[in-house]
């Protein structure tokens, strides 16, 4: 297990020695739940054992699939790794169809993007499984129906894509996807990149309102929410956002001597008045739009 650990993390994931456990039961068909008297029971341990190559393969697999054919490439965008466990059953249990599966991106960035598997997802895995089997196929609108059965959502809204955030594991979903060009995965960690505020924190931080109980200029105008928001976030090589790099530079600065593909890289509306810390809110509602401009081939409502 330490060496299939290794191997699949060694590009950038964090797989867990409980996830392959909870996997192997559900493999096994003895249910998602993590419970230890399953392997008390005389028959998993030797299941897991018997079967280990091709549960080791069926992860791999899978995890090849996720790496070589999305732009989830890295931890960083992986929320939850537990909408993997019934596309790796799928792979295991019929390993000839698994090259046929139509939509399987689909399932993955939705699921994904809208949190299907959070919370504790072990019945749902189980349903899924339990689909699967009956149609001895992934057809992913199947399994879509199976998880709205469950009272999960699966829509894909301009909310959902602009509500991500600086801090959270989803918002690199959508900068994988976004900076397909960036190198996810480098050798060295400190050459990831980073999520930079395109107007700095400590700018919006120091801009203040009246404080109507007080007459004072005393309250803080942009809070947490406001300078977190995706709108306000960019992707940045680590040579941009190192030492010497941006740090608190201001956008009218910084894109002062940026070319158009650099801004449209970076969604960055291109009137220079919006540039200025004054002119922050409509900076960020012309980005915005820019960013739902981007992904609005993803945006797809729950109706199947």
């Amino acid at each position: 297990m330490e060496d299939l650990l290794e191997e699949l993390n060694k590009e950038g994931y964090k797989f867990t020695r409980d996830f392959i456990l909870k996997t192997c039961l559900t493999l096994l068909d003895k249910g998602a739940s993590y419970d230890v008297s399953k392997f008390r029971d005389g028959t998993t341990k030797t299941g897991i054992t018997d079967n280990w190559e091709a549960i080791s393969d069926a992860v791999k697999d899978v995890k090849d699939y996720l790496y070589g054919k999305t732009f989830i490439r890295t931890d960083k965008a992986l929320p939850s790794y537990l909408g993997l466990i019934p596309v790796i059953y799928f792979r295991y249990k019929y390993p000839e169809k698994w090259t046929n599966i139509k939509g399987l991106n689909s399932y993955i960035l939705r699921t994904l993007l809208t949190g299907s598997f959070s919370g504790t997802p072990d019945n749902l895995i189980n349903k899924c499984v339990n689909n699967i089997n009956k149609n001895q196929y992934f057809n992913v609108q199947s399994v879509f129906g199976v998880i709205r059965e469950d009272g999960r959502s699966l829509d894909i809204t301009e909310d959902t894509i602009l509500s991500r955030s600086y801090g959270s594991k989803s918002i690199h979903i959508l900068f994988n996807i976004w900076y397909e060009q960036f190198n996810y995965t480098p050798s060295f960690r400190n050459n990831m990149p980073q999520i930079d505020h395109i107007f700095p924190q400590s700018v919006l931080k120091s801009i203040k309102m009246v404080n109507p109980e007080t007459g004072a200029r005393s309250l803080m105008r942009y809070k947490a929410g406001d300078r977190d928001q995706i709108g306000n976030c960019m992707l940045l090589t680590a040579n941009e956002n190192g030492a010497g790099g941006k740090t608190d530079t201001l956008p009218e600065d910084w894109f002062a001597d940026k070319d158009d593909a650099y801004l449209d890289m970076h969604l960055i509306p291109k009137d220079k008045e919006l540039w200025r810390v004054d002119n922050f809110e409509q900076f960020i509602e012309a980005r915005n739009q820019l960013i739902i401009d981007k992904f609005k081939y993803m945006i797809i409502q729950d109706n199947g």
